[in-house]
């Protein structure tokens, strides 16, 4: 039985040995970093309208060999860098937040390899109508009524509002129930609530233009 402790024992700190001899491989070496898109664009606005305000970027690594690489094979950490932060901010994760026109270099580096994409920064979304719908309508004293605000810019083309200040002209009338106490809403609709029988006006602003709806409270 000792003999038989001192051979496996003796088998142990061979294996241990020879394990303690192996080196670890060297990790791969970063030979080129391309960006995904090499160009892309954003915008500034009002913030009452809903505009693309990030931009999602992607470094892909490769080796000598044109094998794609993950951050985790070559234990090194993307680098990423902005030419221009008062125009676009970018990110440990590549996203892009754009902060005023203009254009702006973004660079990803890593082991003294790098790429770039140019973002380029627009102001170009303006409202020039507000439309309330239904126009006009009604409601009974104690129910409520959908309206929606639809911003359109110069062109007639819809835009996407982000928050909308709804005010009603008599609140003994009718008044928008779930809006804050500055009267604003995310996104455009809003219910309104008869609350006497009259005649109110429903004022809905997006981005500083303003639409309107006559409601007829009825008892």
């Amino acid at each position: 039985m000792k003999k038989l402790l001192v051979g496996l024992l003796a088998a142990a700190a061979i294996i241990a040995a020879c394990s303690s001899n192996d080196t670890t491989s060297a990790p791969p070496v970063v030979a080129s970093v391309t960006m995904v898109p090499t160009s892309d664009s954003g915008e500034v606005g009002d913030t009452m309208l809903q505009l693309r305000r990030a931009v999602q970027l992607a470094a892909v690594l490769k080796d000598a060999a044109g094998n794609v690489l993950s951050v985790i094979q070559t234990g090194q950490t993307v680098d990423w860098t902005s030419s221009a932060p008062t125009v676009a901010t970018v990110g440990r994760d590549g996203i892009v937040k754009t902060v005023a026109t203009g254009s702006a270099t973004i660079t990803a580096a890593i082991e003294g390899q790098s790429g770039t994409s140019v973002v380029k920064v627009l102001d170009t979304v303006f409202v020039a109508t507000v439309s309330v719908s239904p126009a006009p309508d009604s409601v009974i004293v104690d129910s409520t009524l959908t309206l929606e605000a639809t911003p359109t810019n110069a062109s007639g083309d819809t835009l996407v509002a982000r928050m909308t200040i709804w005010t009603s002209s008599d609140t003994t009338v009718a008044i928008v129930t779930d809006a804050d106490s500055l009267g604003v809403l995310p996104g455009n609709t809003a219910v309104i609530q008869g609350v006497a029988a009259g005649t109110v006006t429903i004022t809905a602003t997006i981005a500083g233009v303003s639409g309107t709806d006559v409601i007829k409270v009825k008892p």
